[in-house]
């Protein structure tokens, strides 16, 4: 016997023996007590029959060589729990070169398949198993595409070594896997966030073809005072993953006057002209313009004239020639300027005129 609540109008029964007669009588308890037994009913549990068809099979991709796969399990399948419970799965993978059948135990209603191949489209059929055999396949799934293998997106990269017009940029490469990856490419922005439109937005800088062996670049061609943000791809031979997430800001150094104007010196001392030669000024951040000269006869440079001389660039260094000369000593200094502002003034030169120099070479 067994008691039920009293909302119950029907109970599924299962686990009953196939083929045998079995009886069945209710009554009810009401306030005055229970009443008599019901009618009996009979009825015989049917012999095991095939499973159903599975319906409803639907795919889905999990990885890149794996697909997650679910359907609706048979309804119909013998009532006779102990001998027609569904034992096995079974699912054809078809694809337009082949087909393979994978099996797995239990009553499920999901698998996965592993081992497929980018690029390839896949449909599913499954079958259930009983005491009985096999049961028909189900109708195949739509089809499944297996996504190309394109690199995984990166973390974000992170930015040091920030100047004026550079930054160095570190990423860590994605796990290693049958498709190598050919190159790494960088996006930046002041804006708070990377705008729509990609390369094509005037706000967005892209750097290319950056070798696929390199875990840190040097980023040139920045704005000083800027603050930046950073993102980073892998491409590989099917195509490229997901931009990165934004790095942490950074901020380039402030624009500000030249360097102080180093290694002044006078290579060349003739007759007829001399030449003063120094390394180019750092431009901390804007071009350096112009220079100015200026020459005195005395240590002090007091009463020093000045001049814009035209300076050319030989061999990475800036040289200027000065001519008519007064044979006396004379004390130079050189000061280079940008757009903020006249850099210091070099340490002095004193060149000798009073001496005899050699004459210009012909």
């Amino acid at each position: 016997e067994v008691e039920l609540r009293a909302f119950t109008r029907e109970l599924p029964l299962a686990g009953m023996e196939h083929g045998t007669p079995h009886f069945f009588k209710v009554a009810l308890e009401t306030p005055d007590g229970w009443s008599d037994w019901s009618n009996i009913v009979a009825c015989v549990p049917p012999q095991p029959e095939l499973p159903g068809k599975c319906a409803a099979v639907f795919p889905v991709v999990k990885d890149d060589t794996t697909a997650c796969i679910r359907w609706t399990k048979p309804i119909d399948y013998a009532a006779a729990a102990h001998c027609g419970e569904i034992r096995r799965y079974k699912v054809l993978v078809t694809w337009p070169e082949g087909e393979r059948e994978l099996e797995w135990e239990g009553d499920l209603d999901s698998a996965e398949v592993p081992g497929l191949d980018c690029l390839t489209d896949y449909r599913f059929q499954v079958a259930a198993e009983n005491v009985t055999g096999w049961g028909e396949w189900s109708d195949p799934s739509p089809v499944l595409q297996m996504p190309p293998p394109v690199p995984p997106k990166l973390q974000m990269p992170t930015l040091r070594r920030a100047t004026h017009h550079t930054a160095v940029i570190q990423w860590q490469h994605p796990p290693s896997s049958g498709v190598p990856v050919d190159s790494f490419r960088f996006r930046w922005t002041t804006a708070p966030g990377f705008p729509p439109g990609g390369a094509a937005s005037p706000d967005v800088y892209e750097l290319e073809d950056v070798p696929p062996n390199a875990s840190q670049y040097t980023i040139s061609g920045l704005a000083p005072g800027h603050t930046y943000i950073f993102q980073v791809r892998a491409l590989n031979r099917f195509g490229q993953g997901i931009w990165s997430n934004s790095s942490i800001p950074i901020k380039t150094a402030d624009g500000r006057e030249p360097g102080k104007v180093q290694n002044l010196s006078a290579p060349n001392v003739y007759k007829s002209f001399i030449t003063l030669r120094w390394s180019p000024a750092s431009p901390n951040g804007h071009e350096v313009t112009r220079h100015v000269l200026r020459c005195a006869t005395t240590p002090d440079l007091e009463g020093a004239q000045e001049i814009e001389p035209v300076v050319v660039r030989k061999n990475d260094m800036d040289t200027c020639d000065l001519r008519h000369l007064q044979k006396v000593t004379h004390y130079f200094q050189v000061a280079a300027f940008n757009s903020v502002g006249p850099s210091p003034w070099s340490d002095p030169l004193c060149v000798d005129l009073r001496v005899v120099h050699q004459l210009e070479d012909a």
